[in-house]
C-alpha cells in the first residue's frame, strides 16, 4: 500500500539541480558554493541563475521574480530536482502565484527546511506531491553533510527501493507505543502560521514532525496551544519532534523539552524526540508524503515507501 501521494521521479547522476531563492536572501556565498560542490561531488550537475543572489530588505527580490523562478525550475523538463537557497521569510507570499493546475504535471525532487514548510505544505495539499524536508544550498547542513547523510541523501533520491530505517542513540521516548501513517510537517512556527491559509496542514492519521529555532518556550507553548485548540493534535497517529535550536530560557530552572512535555502529555500518542533533524548541522533528510512507521520500543523511525518512483 503506497501513500497515494505523487512521487517524484529517481534522479540519476549527471542529472540537473536547480537552485532557487524563494525566501530570504543569501548570507554567506563561501557557504554557498560549498553546497554546490557536495552536489557536484555526489554526480549531479548544479544551475542557478544570478538572480538568487538579489536582495530586497529581507528577501531575495520581488515576489514576481522569485515566484516565476520556482515555477520555471518546477516546469522545465531539463531540470531534474529543486532546492532552496536558504530559509528566511518570503514562502508565503509566493502562494497567489501558484494556485494554477499548470504544475500538476510536473512532480520532481523539491527540498528545504524552515521557511520551505509553506512550500512543503502547499504542494501537498494543492498538488499531492511528495517532497523532502532537508538541507538547502547555502547552508552548512549542506556545505559540511558528513559522508552517512551523503548516502541517505544520494539514496533517498535515486533509489526506488530504498527506504531507510533511523535509529539514533540520542532520541527519546516521551509517550509510548507504535505508529503509522504518512509524514508530514516541518517547522512549528510556519505551521503555525498556516492555520486558515491554503497551505494549511493536514494532521488526521498521520506522523507529525515539528522543529523549530530561535523561539522563547512561551512561544513555543503559544504554538503548541494554538494547533490543539486548531484541532490538528486531535487525531495525530504519533508525533516526531526533531530539534528545538536555541530555545532554551535565559533563566527560570527549566527546558524547552519540559514545555514541550508538558503540553503534550494529553495527547496519549506515541512520541519520539531529540531526533536530529532541524535547524542544525546534523540535518538528516526527510520525505514528507511517504508513508513511515515510529516504534518506541526500538526509538525508530521506519519508511514504508520509497520517497521516488
Amino acid at each position: 500500500m503506497n501513500s497515494s501521494m505523487i512521487l517524484p521521479p529517481a534522479l540519476k547522476p549527471g542529472d540537473t539541480i536547480a537552485i532557487i531563492a524563494p525566501a530570504g536572501p543569501i548570507a554567506s556565498r563561501a557557504i554557498f558554493d560549498r553546497g554546490i560542490s557536495v552536489l557536484e561531488d555526489m554526480g549531479f550537475r548544479v544551475r542557478f541563475d544570478a538572480r538568487i543572489f538579489q536582495s530586497s530588505r529581507y528577501l531575495a527580490g520581488s515576489d514576481a521574480a522569485r515566484a516565476d523562478e520556482l515555477i520555471h525550475a518546477l516546469e522545465n523538463t531539463d531540470i531534474r530536482a529543486v532546492m532552496a537557497l536558504r530559509g528566511g521569510y518570503g514562502c508565503a507570499r509566493l502562494i497567489p502565484f501558484l494556485r494554477g493546475s499548470r504544475l500538476l504535471e510536473t512532480p520532481k525532487i523539491f527540498m528545504g527546511f524552515s521557511d520551505l514548510t509553506v512550500l512543503h505544505l502547499f504542494f501537498n495539499k494543492r498538488f499531492g506531491w511528495a517532497t523532502f524536508h532537508g538541507p538547502m544550498a547555502a547552508t552548512d547542513t549542506l556545505a559540511e553533510m558528513p559522508e552517512d547523510q551523503r548516502r541517505h541523501l544520494f539514496s533517498l533520491w535515486t533509489d526506488t527501493e530504498y527506504r531507510p530505517q533511523f535509529e539514533f542513540p540520542q532520541v527519546e521516548v516521551w509517550s509510548p507505543g507504535g505508529a503509522e501513517g504518512v509524514l508530514t510537517g516541518g517547522c512549528l512556527s510556519l505551521i503555525t502560521a498556516g492555520i486558515g491559509t491554503p497551505y494549511e496542514i493536514e494532521t488526521k492519521g498521520k506522523i507529525l514532525f515539528l522543529e523549530d529555532c530561535s523561539e522563547a518556550p512561551y512561544r513555543i507553548d503559544r504554538m503548541i496551544t494554538h494547533l490543539r485548540l486548531a484541532g490538528k493534535l486531535d487525531k495525530v497517529a504519533g508525533l516526531l519532534l526533531g530539534q528545538f535550536q536555541d530555545c532554551e530560557p535565559a533563566q527560570g530552572g527549566y527546558t524547552v523539552a519540559d514545555v514541550l512535555k508538558e503540553t503534550l502529555a494529553e495527547l496519549n500518542i506515541p512520541i519520539l524526540a531529540n531526533f536530529p533533524a532541524g535547524h542544525t548541522r546534523d540535518n538528516w533528510t526527510l520525505p514528507l508524503g511517504v508513508r513511515a512507521r515510529l516504534d518506541t520500543d526500538t526509538r525508530s523511525v521506519r519508511f514504508l515507501d520509497a520517497a521516488v518512483r
